[in-house]
């Protein structure tokens, strides 16, 4: 049974993660995941997991600042946008609605995923928030051949507002303290 957005009413307004993430894990919990829709999942807790020596390798984004949104257009309301920037496997950025609070994250790329820890702009609660990661065939690079990875439900979007730099680093210099 498909839920109605208006749900999130119930949820404390202007946070990314109670706002979209919530709505769309419960959502993904009861089975709506055959419809195709983006692969977020939450977890109460991490556990660490043994992974054996012939695993695949962990799937990267290279150095340099994404955004990447619902939508293939930026600024569409009622849509989710992350926009971040990787520095050597590692993670920084924002989680936002257009037009709404935004969300700091930080983490890192795990296996096939963005392991992020997501702070509660409002109370400053963490909550994890993985996204699943999604690889493509290997395209030329200065660096040999490179995996094209992209994330699972969304869309890159090339151009990078002076709003989203703006948010990006609002959250390096929070998550910094």
């Amino acid at each position: 049974m498909m839920r109605n957005l208006r749900l999130d009413q119930n949820f404390r307004p202007g946070s990314f993660l109670n706002r979209y993430a919530r709505l769309l894990i419960s959502t993904l919990a009861v089975g709506i995941a055959a419809v195709n829709l983006p692969a977020i999942a939450e977890s109460p807790a991490r556990s660490s997991v043994q992974v054996s020596a012939f695993s695949a390798p962990v799937a990267n984004l290279p150095n340099g600042v994404y955004l990447y949104g619902q939508s293939p257009q930026p600024e569409q309301i009622g849509q989710g946008y992350f926009v971040f920037e990787v520095n050597q496997g590692k993670v920084v950025g924002a989680l936002y609605m257009p037009r709404s609070s935004f969300d700091c994250a930080s983490g890192s790329f795990k296996q096939n995923q963005l392991a992020l820890t997501v702070v509660n702009s409002y109370d400053r609660s963490t909550n994890p928030f993985d996204i699943a990661l999604e690889t493509g065939s290997t395209v030329a690079s200065t660096e040999g051949g490179a995996e094209k990875v992209s994330l699972q439900g969304f869309h890159r979007i090339a151009e990078i507002s002076a709003n989203d730099y703006r948010m990006l680093n609002t959250c390096k210099a929070d998550l910094q303290k």
